[in-house]
């Protein structure tokens, strides 16, 4: 649901245990909210804080995601043939 998110759990090499941790609790509870895409603002902030990750980079959807890499993407070539 949230690919930046779950891309810095495995940059970092955390368990979906740990990753409850973060935010307070259990693997289940983080999973099922991973797949329903239900943290309450706390537990955003306790990502944010522990990542270093402003709210909008951690839970961009898919295609938020995918339109912000499009876009960077897109600069570099102006920028490339600009020179």
């Amino acid at each position: 649901m949230f690919p930046n998110l779950m891309g810095m759990k495995e940059y970092h090499h955390l368990s979906s245990e740990e990753m409850g941790a973060i935010i307070g609790t259990s693997r289940q509870t983080y999973e099922n909210k991973m797949q329903k895409g239900n943290f309450n603002p706390a537990e955003c902030k306790a990502f944010c804080r522990k990542f270093g990750k402003s709210f909008d980079y951690l839970f961009a959807t898919y295609d938020e995601a995918e339109t912000a890499q499009h876009s960077a993407r897109t600069s570099d070539n102006d920028r490339k043939e600009a020179m």
